[in-house]
């Protein structure tokens, strides 16, 4: 399903309906780009992607994903990244091509709307 497809969009927003702290979600996908498996890593940090890198990247090898999808929330309701955010998708986005495990995308999502840092052009 292309990240585009609102039925993915749902999917992604249904994580975090009624969340009052940031929380981080990863979809694993396989080759083709379909759903393997998904889950949150971490609730309520500050910088959850790069504490939570060891995690998924374990996570990601046993599931034998070929690329994954951050998501994360910002509660504020500020739908655009913070210099941790880029930050930390950065050192994630590195790591991922060490282990050949793509990351796809790393989205922010608010009530009102999601931000796609990869048409961001910050992956």
């Amino acid at each position: 399903m292309p990240l585009a497809d609102p039925r993915f969009l749902t999917f992604v927003r249904s994580h975090f309906e009624n969340a009052r702290e940031e929380r981080l979600h990863v979809t694993y996908l396989d080759s083709a780009g379909h759903y393997l498996a998904d889950e949150t890593l971490a609730t309520g940090l500050t910088h959850c992607a790069a504490t939570r890198a060891r995690t998924l990247f374990a996570k990601a090898m046993a599931a034998d994903a070929k690329g994954f999808i951050l998501a994360h929330n910002h509660p504020s309701g500020i739908c655009r990244p913070s210099e941790d955010d880029i930050r930390s998708t950065d050192r994630v986005r590195h790591l991922a091509a060490a282990l050949d495990i793509p990351l796809i995308d790393h989205l922010i999502v608010t009530t009102a709307h999601i931000y796609s840092m990869q048409s961001g052009r910050l992956l």
